[in-house]
């Protein structure tokens, strides 16, 4: 049975980083966290990305720290990459967290001397994909288990830890499409209460917030798309002026349930 495969297809992308430290005074750091949904496509949109970044001064890093011991355990690995990598010699250095990325990054964050270059982070946040390690956890509890092992329960019992720090630009971009895998367990997924698409809502103070028409698997994959936006806010604290900034009117999994059954 693989349809927990279906929850995020992860597992099979891996590290991205310089071959040869770029790193200098006029040089930044883009540091991207991909969680459970980062996949070969995944990793090969991102890294077809990196000359175009290395053009305009930044060293692309995407570490792959999720482990299936837990989420104490892959925040020590992500700590330890940032030290190896020695992230604080660029000028700037710049976050990108999907989802998992921001319940790892976030609590190690409170130690400003990890990041002292640390200038914007922006955030991935999905009021649909935001439930499925719960209901991975409740409905394929030993797939789950097979699959991600105690990090995919620790995400889904976790609540949301907001950034602690005030001397950050931060942003996020928001999903509005639910993946199969929502879709499917739409009932269960509405179970836990009413979706909240507007900003205030998701527990984060921001500078700036802007909407997509994506879901969480094709945000890995046409992550080019989403790259003028972050480039935007990295240099500007905002995203541009054309971005979605006004969230869903209606629930958009109960019109996509309907058309589509519950596959």
């Amino acid at each position: 049975m693989l349809i927990v495969a279906t929850v995020m297809t992860g597992g099979c992308a891996g590290t991205i980083a310089p071959r040869t430290s770029l790193s200098g005074p006029a040089r930044e750091a883009l540091l991207v966290l991909p969680g459970f949904g980062y996949s070969g496509d995944g990793e090969r949109a991102i890294r077809a990305l990196e000359p175009v970044m290395r053009a305009e001064g930044i060293d692309l890093y995407v570490p792959a720290y999720v482990t299936r011991s837990g989420l104490d355990e892959s925040r020590q690995k992500l700590r330890r990459f940032i030290a190896e990598r020695h992230l604080e010699r660029y000028s700037r250095v710049h976050v990108f967290a999907f989802l998992a990325g921001g319940w790892t990054f976030n609590p190690l964050a409170e130690d400003a001397g990890l990041l002292p270059n640390l200038a914007s982070i922006v955030y991935d946040r999905s009021p649909y994909q935001e439930r499925a390690p719960r209901i991975a956890a409740e409905k394929l509890k030993i797939l789950a288990w097979l699959r991600y092992g105690p990090v995919l329960f620790d995400v889904a019992k976790a609540p949301y830890p907001p950034l602690p720090r005030a001397d950050v630009n931060v942003g996020m971009i928001v999903e509005t499409s639910p993946t199969s895998f929502v879709r499917r367990y739409h009932e269960q997924a509405r179970s836990y209460g009413p979706f909240a698409f507007d900003c205030a809502a998701l527990a984060q103070p921001h500078d700036d917030c802007i909407f997509v028409a994506m879901n969480h698997t094709e945000l890995y994959t046409r992550f080019a798309e989403v790259w003028p936006e972050l480039r935007a806010f990295m240099r500007n604290r905002r995203f541009t002026a054309q971005a979605e900034r006004t969230p869903p009117q209606h629930d958009t999994l109960a019109t996509k349930a309907v058309a589509g059954g519950t596959r």
